[in-house]
């Protein structure tokens, strides 16, 4: 059996859906929601108030104690016993080359949900 498809034209806006995609709230916020828990064991912690005390808004997680700063450029760092043992400063960027598939993959998976819409 050989089944042949001709298509004449396809009539796709691609700047229109990068657009929507780019502006998405809700995209945005699951993306920085599940970033910040896969790049939570690479927060250093003592008692856990720089990981826990965040502000989450769409593509960007913020850590808003007043040392979170100091502690992710490595400039006020001291570790103590029980720390998470992959914890380290810039961690985001110390997460990311394990962590990134699964976040890409989650953000495949709320596309294929069909939770982000792309038409009109």
């Amino acid at each position: 059996m050989n089944i042949r498809l001709e298509i004449e034209s396809v009539n796709i806006n691609a700047k229109q859906l990068h657009d929507r995609i780019m502006n998405d709230a809700g995209f945005w916020t699951f993306a920085a929601v599940e970033w910040h828990k896969l790049y939570e064991p690479y927060v250093p912690m003592r008692e856990g108030v720089l990981k826990d005390t965040v502000s989450i808004t769409p593509k960007q997680i913020e850590h808003t104690v007043p040392y979170a700063n100091y502690q992710y450029n490595g400039t006020s760092f001291r570790f103590y016993r029980g720390q998470p043992p992959r914890a380290s400063a810039q961690w985001d960027k110390a997460a990311e080359p394990t962590q990134k598939p699964q976040l890409i993959s989650s953000m495949q998976a709320y596309v294929n949900q069909g939770r982000l819409k792309l038409n009109g």
